[in-house]
């Protein structure tokens, strides 16, 4: 029921994409590069902007409000980082601020998006609602920030009643879109009209970047769900006494997951944003939005700069090993060979900067692809991006682990490793068989 109930959602957003905002009209569907200010974000919104839809803006103006307060909340704004901290009531406040400031973005993408579209001559106004340019400008900004909030509610829907992160989903949905497209761009592209044996070649390569395409979401889809395991141990009554299972707790290769990608990419979108609502003679707008993108040497930097930062970032919200070793001293637990209190925090701070480290190499690598792969001679415009494969295979191994899960509690059957105790923020604890410590990557 779940997985109906997601993809009815996710259908009702899709039909929402090709629904052009009334008044305007789209010139032309315009492809916008992979590192452009509106090609990212036509992917953060989930592929509406193209057709200049009710759903333009999708999900972003959320995305960019929750890094803002998430990074306010790091201690930044006292206020904030208390409410972190009171379990569910406090988490439900800070989410309420979220949607406030996501209000304030939406308003101000909305504007910058379709002032950016009108100068580009990608869209024209039908002159349906009025003769005056800043009445229209201002119902289709009141038309477009609606739709960030159905989009927003459809999330949550997703998010409560179905399968998955809404939010991720969305996104998911805007990239799965256009893979069709991707691939007759690619075959377009790679083989010619002729016969012979440039036409081999041609299907040849195809068939080579289709490969490439397939074992680069293979390569993810196993570092997604690769982790490290540290084994523990309980004092008193809750002592593991079974020599042939041993508790452990998971760190994922990368704690932090594909959220540093998503939020580099939202961050990147700032400047540009609010360069449109410069003149287009102005020198401060042409050089952002000269440099402010990712085909430039200082936008990539930035670009790659983020995505580290981020990481290390969220990995320690994610994680926390201060609290971590809190809870662990309060249920009488230790991670065996690492004395309980401040010891225990220091392992898990070099541990997670060590996961970090290796997820914030992978991460970058893959999200710069596409731009390393235009000396090579592959057009930008017929690759799938490396941020789009990451959030796709993301997406996928999350909903996947999450329908496996239910599939699991359904039945009653407790085919993977039985959850033993949960410690705030890390996650669950889990049982292996010894006999698997082999299979252990690290």
């Amino acid at each position: 029921m779940r997985i109906l109930v997601t993809l009815g959602l996710v259908l009702v957003f899709r039909l929402g994409t090709l629904i052009t905002i009334p008044g305007a009209s789209v010139v032309q569907e315009q492809y916008f590069g992979q590192g452009s200010f509106l090609g990212i974000l036509d992917m953060l919104g989930g592929g509406g902007l193209t057709s200049f839809s009710i759903f333009a803006l999708g999900i972003t103006p959320y995305i960019t409000a929750s890094i803002v307060v998430q990074l306010l909340s790091a201690d930044v704004i006292p206020p904030l980082a208390r409410l972190n901290k009171q379990g569910e009531r406090g988490r439900i406040k800070v989410e309420k601020i979220t949607r406030i400031i996501a209000l304030f973005f939406a308003v101000v993408q909305a504007i910058a998006i379709i002032i950016s579209l009108q100068n580009s001559g990608y869209i024209t106004t039908t002159g349906l609602f009025s003769g005056e340019e800043w009445v229209d400008v201002a119902i289709f900004t009141l038309i477009l920030t609606a739709g960030t909030f159905i989009t927003m509610f459809l999330a949550d829907q997703i998010t409560m009643k179905g399968v998955g992160n809404g939010t991720s989903m969305i996104i998911f949905t805007g990239i799965v879109a256009i893979i069709p497209e991707k691939i007759t761009s690619s075959w377009s592209f790679m083989v010619p009209v002729a016969e012979g044996s440039a036409l081999v070649l041609g299907i040849f390569n195809f068939i080579l970047f289709i490969g490439l395409w397939l074992l680069t979401i293979y390569i993810l889809g196993f570092f997604e769900t690769s982790e490290r395991r540290i084994p523990i141990q309980q004092t008193g009554q809750g002592l593991n006494l079974v020599q042939d299972e041993e508790t452990y707790l998971p760190i994922k290769l990368n704690p932090a997951g594909i959220v540093p990608v998503i939020f580099a990419s939202a961050i990147i979108t700032l400047p540009p944003t609010i360069a449109q609502f410069f003149p287009d003679s102005s020198s401060a707008r042409y050089w952002v939005e000269t440099w402010f993108i990712l085909t430039h040497p200082f936008g990539l930097s930035l670009y790659v700069f983020l995505i580290i930062s981020f990481t290390y970032f969220y990995s320690h919200i994610m994680i926390n090993p201060e609290e971590t070793s809190e809870n662990f001293q309060k249920t009488s637990t230790f991670i065996m060979g690492v004395k309980p209190g401040k010891d225990t925090e220091t392992y898990l701070v070099k541990t997670l900067n060590s996961m970090s480290t290796i997820g914030a190499a992978v991460l970058t690598l893959v999200a710069i692809s596409p731009y390393l792969m235009t000396f090579f001679g592959i057009p930008e415009s017929i690759s799938l991006g490396g941020t789009s494969i990451l959030i796709m295979t993301s997406v996928a191994v999350d909903t996947w682990e999450q329908i496996q899960a239910r599939a699991i509690a359904y039945e009653g059957k407790l085919d993977r490793p039985n959850l033993v105790k949960k410690f705030g923020k890390f996650g669950p604890t889990k049982q292996i068989k010894k006999k698997q410590e082999g299979d252990l990557i690290f």
